[in-house]
C-alpha cells in the first residue's frame, strides 16, 4: 500500500537501485536495515510499455515484490489493472495481502505487492516467481517477468499458545493456535469456532482485531493486516504484524465488532 501523498517523495527516486525502503510495508524498516530484499532489475517491453521488477523478498510466509511501469505516452486513467503474481507457475494461495500503486509522473507508476501466504512451508527455500500483466494502463498486450528467488536467511520461531475465550452465550469460541516469528513478519493464527449454520448467507461472525504486546505497543491499521484462509468462512484468521527482533513475552488480542449503528466496540469476553 502506497499513500498517494508519497508521490512527491517517490518522484525523486532513481529508477535503479533499492526502492523497497521507501514503501510503508510492515517489514520496510527491517528489510532496509538488514538488506533483505533481492535486487531483480529484470524487465519486459511490449507495445510502448516497460514492466520492470525491481526488488523482491520472501521468507516462506510472506512475499513482497516491487514493480515499475514506464510508458512511451501518458497512462490511461480508465485502466486500473495490476500485475498478477504466480509462484512456480501457479496462482499464489493467500490468506491476505495488498497491492498498491502510486503515480511517479504521467508515464511512470510504481506497484508494490505484499502477500501473506496460506501455508508457510508449501513452497520451500527456492521459488520461481513471475509478474504477469495483460492490457495495462491503456497499453494492449501481455507482459511477463519471471525470476528465481531464495528465502531470506533468518531464524523462524513458532509457539502454540492454545489459549481460548468463549462468548457468554457459548456460541463463539476464539483460540490462538499458533504464533510465528519470521524475518519478514509476525503471524498469529486464530481459529474462530461457531455453529456451522451461521455459514449460510454469510452470517458467520466477522471481527476486526487489535493486538497489544507486553510493552503496551498497539498493532492496528497500517501495522496489522488481517486475512483469512480461503473457503473457511472466517473460521481461520491470520493476523500479520511487523517482524520483531525481540520476541515479546505476551500478546493480547482484542476482537472488535460493529453494532447495528456501525459503531466499533471491543468484545471483552473474547479477549485473548
Amino acid at each position: 500500500f502506497v499513500s498517494t501523498g508519497m508521490a512527491g517523495a517517490l518522484s525523486n527516486l532513481p529508477l535503479i537501485g533499492p526502492i523497497y525502503k521507501d514503501f510503508r510495508d510492515i517489514a520496510s524498516e527491517k528489510v532496509e536495515r538488514d538488506q533483505l530484499a533481492t535486487i531483480i532489475d529484470k524487465q519486459d517491453y511490449q507495445n510502448g510499455l516497460t514492466m520492470t521488477v525491481k526488488e523482491a523478498a520472501y521468507d516462506g510466509s510472506r512475499l513482497m515484490v516491487s514493480v515499475i511501469y514506464t510508458g512511451n505516452q501518458e497512462f490511461s486513467k480508465e485502466w486500473t489493472n495490476s500485475g498478477e503474481i504466480t509462484i512456480n507457475g501457479q496462482p499464489v494461495k493467500l490468506v491476505g495481502g495488498q497491492t498498491g500503486q502510486d503515480d511517479i509522473d504521467a508515464k511512470t507508476i510504481i506497484e508494490h505487492h505484499q502477500l501473506t501466504l496460506a501455508n508457510a512451508v508449501e513452497y520451500g527455500d527456492k521459488i520461481e516467481v513471475a509478474v504477469n500483466g495483460e492490457n495495462l494502463f491503456g497499453y494492449e498486450g501481455e507482459w511477463k517477468v519471471a525470476f528465481p528467488l531464495e528465502k531470506v536467511v533468518g531464524e523462524v520461531f513458532e509457539f502454540l499458545p492454545g489459549v481460548s475465550a468463549t462468548s457468554s452465550d457459548e456460541v463463539i469460541t476464539i483460540t490462538t493456535e499458533k504464533v510465528t516469528f519470521s524475518p519478514l513478519a509476525t503471524t498469529i493464527n486464530v481459529n474462530v469456532d461457531y455453529p456451522v449454520e451461521l455459514n449460510e448467507d454469510d452470517k458467520w461472525p466477522a471481527f476486526e482485531y487489535k493486538v497489544i504486546d507486553d510493552k503496551g505497543k498497539i498493532y492496528e491499521g497500517l501495522t496489522l493486516q488481517i486475512g483469512m484462509v480461503p473457503g473457511k468462512y472466517g473460521h481461520h484468521i491470520v493476523l500479520t504484524l511487523p517482524p520483531m527482533d525481540t520476541i515479546p513475552s505476551s500478546f493480547t488480542i482484542k476482537p472488535i465488532s460493529s453494532n447495528s449503528e456501525g459503531i466499533r466496540e471491543e468484545v471483552k469476553e473474547l479477549e485473548l
